[in-house]
């Protein structure tokens, strides 16, 4: 298996479909190593000390090993091979390995108003954190089908991610499900490689204070050459994109979480709150904190 772990790019469209992916990744955590074992964006960084508040949902299959699990729903729970853990947004939580036996994971991240309508009927519930599925080699197949299709094409999101996911979820709460339910997909459109290459720089890092000239750098191109080919592909620039980038996960920092917004500031990488305020003011017409009381009564 190899380790991997990406955050998808998600456009407008994508966001107000009602149901899209936002990262995916798959890890072997060998006995006594750390946990988490590599250094992801603040946005989903956490620690055992202090947990995490997540603004998505997710769904963990732990393959081999046992650890522990705890959220302010369920308490603490023994998690065994073959388990699977599902995160809801708001709700506090963390997680780990066994030092003894460390363990194997495969992960998804999602979110948008279809899954919270499963959540809202409690097809989705998060008084059960902790599932052990009787039909674990389908699920994990069905998983591994998207996590390559992700890998291959990194720079690539749509619905069909999504619907691969709902395929999963249905697996993993339908212990028999029927053939006729498997899902195909399509190869996504031929992109550019160098602005795919940024697009993932860019939606795994832009927690931190980079600029147009770090993203070139780190791919090894002149920054005009990857405005150029950036501005072709998609119609804005890469300091656009990391806006954007920003500006996404913030909005659902604010919508899915009662963080603080100086913590939105830090964890969505606006470094300042102006540089946030701004943002939403020139998307929105609002301030953050008027975004969050917005949404909150329109819910």
């Amino acid at each position: 298996m190899t380790p991997f772990h990406h955050y998808l790019p998600i456009t407008e469209e994508l966001f107000h479909d009602g149901f899209y992916v936002t990262g995916a990744g798959r890890s072997q955590i060998k006995p006594g190593a750390p946990y988490p074992s590599e250094p992801h964006p603040a946005f989903y960084q956490f620690t055992w000390t202090h947990g995490r508040i997540f603004p998505e949902f997710a769904l963990i299959l732990i393959t081999s090993g046992q650890g522990v699990f705890e959220s302010k729903q369920v308490g603490r729970r023994p998690v065994k091979p073959g388990d699977v853990i599902l995160l809801f947004p708001g709700i506090w939580h963390r997680y780990r390995p066994d030092p003894r036996t460390g363990w194997t994971e495969k992960w998804i991240q999602f979110n948008g108003e279809f899954p919270h309508k499963l959540w809202d009927r409690h097809i989705l519930s998060s008084d059960r954190q902790i599932i052990s599925p009787d039909n674990l080699c389908e699920i994990e197949a069905a998983l591994d089908s998207l996590l390559d299709r992700i890998e291959q094409c990194p720079g690539f999101n749509s619905l069909r991610y999504a619907l691969q996911v709902s395929h999963v979820i249905d697996l993993v709460i339908d212990s028999k499900p029927s053939p006729a339910s498997m899902i195909r997909t399509v190869a996504p459109l031929a992109k550019d490689e160098l602005v795919t290459a940024a697009e993932n720089y860019i939606w795994t890092h832009s927690q931190l204070a980079i600029s147009v000239r770090n993203v070139a750098d780190h791919l090894k191109v002149s920054r005009r050459t990857l405005e150029r080919r950036f501005g072709s592909a998609l119609g804005r620039t890469v300091l656009e994109e990391v806006t954007r980038c920003r500006f996404n996960r913030a909005e659902r920092l604010l919508r899915e979480t009662d963080l603080p917004v100086k913590t939105v500031v830090y964890m969505a990488g606006f470094g300042r709150a102006e540089n946030m305020r701004q943002a939403f003011t020139k998307r929105l017409q609002l301030s953050p904190r008027a975004y969050r009381a917005k949404v909150r009564i329109d819910c």
